[in-house]
């Protein structure tokens, strides 16, 4: 019998069928390396999605998509949805195609968000999975080397700063002054001060321990193993692809070592209106250079790839100037040699200065204690007061309840899991869950006549900041520049047949994307659903479906004056300039921004991002508006404390790994002086 969880013969068919209409086999001349003749059932990419649909995604999300392989397969539905009463298998892939860009553009979200669910999977997994010998057969099509097999087993300094965490055989239960929730930016910086001053820490990980021992390498497998859902994490209406970390050091050890200061406006905006005294003091500034310097933060390895460099070259071509316009980014970086090809799925050489390899560490050394591979489930409160948490440790098929009887929890499991613990936990408080900010995020892509290699050398090291004052209150778009693997590349590549598809991963190579984002006006929120995981709900304000706007005609201009030859967007419509061939004209370039004005942002009718999920937890003076109080305490909770990025009041306007640690050493401090009073 099949169980409530397994597609069935018949859906299972309906997916083949729908993967290989994506990435279908075509009789193209000449094909020598058989990629256009490459089907995705011919990598067993229908047999992944099910068993990503089966095992990861929510009972409702399985119900839908479920429902979505039953009704293309309906004579009656497709009558009523198309007016065709054919089944989706008996038409050509010509047909196919047509009947899949009517649900991408229909006017019906359920239909829009089904396109987007199929595709986003398919055309992933086709160019990020290894299949044999740890390779995938697209990789040489595209331009793309794939690990470096030598390299990972001959790194240097592998073993350092290596941690041996607890691994239960039973039930287990832990006494500690300090239970610590997610070992991120946020939590690894509070573990490692407290357990520093001689208190008993033990950290939570729900994510794995891999270390450079461990790391492959390989897009598929990180997403799959490190990231937060394996990496299909999406808002409620799948209009955002969200990317957060869920392993050990949580998004510092996935993330492009972008390090930005918190702006002085930002600081002051949190001092002045949300209560936290002190961040714009030169007090502040001490925990930030402590930051720097605990991550050795510097420029010297910023190497401007030449993916980075079509920004540089662009803004230098249209006037722009160095340190007013566009800056050369810090970034965390120790003898990284420009080595930085995989450094989005964990460093193999110990180079990126991530908490995994500086504050967890630290924190160790002190004497925390360390469970990787543990939920938390719920934070045990008495009498209004943190007691503990109640966690589930689960590997290699085992699974044992963990009790941690704790004077102060810290949740710092990140903006999508804390409040999402918290409401678990009881934690009622109109501040929990509200004022959700992703730095909505989308992309364009630039061709070049020349190789890119986007994903080559290291990620981010140019950031235009020109265009963010042009909205009031710093919410105007910033640039930069993005890796773009194969896998991410092709579910951002907009879908418009498979043949198209595909010509645009065969250019791949000679692309290069630039990223816009926005500090939102807009809030979301974070809710849970009947099993008490994360379900965010998010949509744009008009402000800044304009300032993404803007930002993708600004990075236009500079893809155009940097040299590019086509230039294109990531609307489901066709946007692009150019052919190619030749620089883009001004006439063609004045046509393409014209265009992107008229498309706009619409969710579910372009791709868009998030990877700085911030705001869920947020700390201010009102209980009604905030879910903790200035210091980082929760408003309803005593020492119940808030210490990863779902604390900040407000975005601050650049990446904010800086501006999350910064305000975890600060919390630090604060629960120290508790402490102290608790003896």
């Amino acid at each position: 019998m099949v169980s409530a969880e397994t597609l069935s013969t018949r859906e299972s068919a309906t997916l083949r069928l729908l993967a290989d209409t994506l990435v279908p086999s075509l009789a193209v001349e000449p094909d020598s390396d058989g990629f256009y003749a490459r089907r995705a059932s011919d990598l067993a990419v229908d047999g992944d999605v099910a068993r990503i649909i089966e095992r990861y995604v929510s009972p409702q999300q399985r119900a839908d998509f479920r429902r979505l392989l039953r009704t293309i397969e309906s004579r009656g539905a497709n009558l009523l949805l198309s007016g065709s009463p054919r089944r989706f298998s008996s038409e050509s892939q010509a047909e196919r195609e047509r009947f899949l860009l009517g649900w991408a553009h229909s006017r019906f979200g359920v239909k829009r968000r089904g396109f987007q669910a199929v595709k986003r999977l398919v055309l992933f997994l086709t160019y990020a999975k290894a299949v044999d010998h740890g390779v995938n057969p697209n990789w040489p099509s595209i331009g793309y080397d794939g690990p470096r097999s030598s390299e990972i087993s001959t790194a240097p300094d592998r073993s350092e700063g290596r941690i041996e965490p607890l691994r239960p055989m039973q039930e287990a239960t832990l006494e500690a002054d300090v239970c610590i929730v997610g070992s991120g930016a946020g939590g690894s910086v509070i573990a490692a001060k407290l357990a520093e001053s001689g208190h008993r820490v033990v950290v939570l990980e729900a994510g794995p321990y891999r270390t450079a021992d461990d790391f492959t390498q390989r897009e598929a497998d990180a997403y799959d193993t490190m990231f937060q859902g394996h990496g299909v994490l999406t808002s409620r209406d799948s209009a955002f692809s969200v990317l957060a970390g869920q392993t050990a050091g949580g998004s510092t050890t996935i993330n492009w070592m972008t390090c930005l200061e918190p702006p002085r406006w930002a600081r002051e905006e949190w001092d002045t209106e949300c209560g936290l005294t002190g961040v714009a003091s030169p007090a502040f500034d001490a925990f930030i250079d402590e930051i720097w310097n605990r991550l050795h933060v510097n420029v010297d390895e910023s190497t401007v790839n030449p993916s980075n460099d079509v920004l540089r070259r662009g803004s230098e071509a249209l006037g722009y100037s160095l340190g007013v316009d566009y800056d050369v980014i810090p970034r965390n970086a120790l003898g990284c040699a420009d080595r930085c090809d995989f450094c989005f799925f964990g460093c193999v050489y110990n180079a990126k200065r991530s908490a995994l390899v500086t504050y967890l560490p630290d924190a160790y050394r002190a004497g925390a204690r360390f469970l990787f591979d543990t939920k938390a489930d719920r934070v045990v409160i008495e009498s209004g007061e943190a007691r503990g948490v109640e966690a589930t440790f689960r590997s290699d098929g085992r699974e044992f309840p963990i009790h941690v009887r704790a004077r102060t929890v810290v949740a710092a499991g990140s903006a999508i899991q804390t409040p999402a613990l918290l409401l678990r936990s009881g934690v009622r408080s109109p501040g929990v869950g509200i004022g959700l900010r992703l730095d909505p995020t989308t992309a364009l892509f630039g061709e070049f006549p020349h190789p890119v290699r986007m994903w080559s050398g290291p990620m981010q090291t140019i950031v235009v900041r020109r265009f963010q004052d042009s909205d009031e209150g710093h919410h105007g778009p910033w640039l930069e520049s993005a890796p773009g693997h194969p896998g991410l590349s092709a579910l951002a590549i907009p879908w418009t047949s498979g043949r198209a598809h595909k010509d645009a991963m065969r250019r791949l190579h000679r692309a290069a994307s630039t990223i816009v984002l926005v500090r939102d006006v807009a809030e979301g929120r974070v809710t849970i659903d009947r099993r008490g995981e994360p379900i965010l709900d998010y949509q744009l304000s008009a402000r800044d479906r304009r300032n993404l706007t803007r930002g993708l005609q600004e990075a236009a201009r500079i893809h155009r004056a940097a040299g590019a030859c086509r230039i294109g967007s990531l609307h489901l419509r066709e946007c692009s300039a150019g052919d190619g061939s030749h620089p883009i004209r001004p006439g063609e370039l004045d046509a393409f921004v014209e265009r992107l004005g008229r498309l706009g942002i619409r969710e579910n009718g372009v791709a868009l991002f998030s990877a700085h999920p911030m705001g869920s937890a947020r700390a201010g003076l009102n209980p009604k508006t905030s879910a903790a109080k200035p210091t980082g305490e929760s408003h309803e909770v005593r020492s119940l404390w808030i210490g990863d990025g779902s604390i900040l009041p407000t975005a601050p306007g650049v990446n904010p790994m800086i501006s999350i640690m910064a305000v975890a050493l600060r919390t630090a401090g604060f629960i120290r002086e508790r402490l102290a009073t608790l003896k």
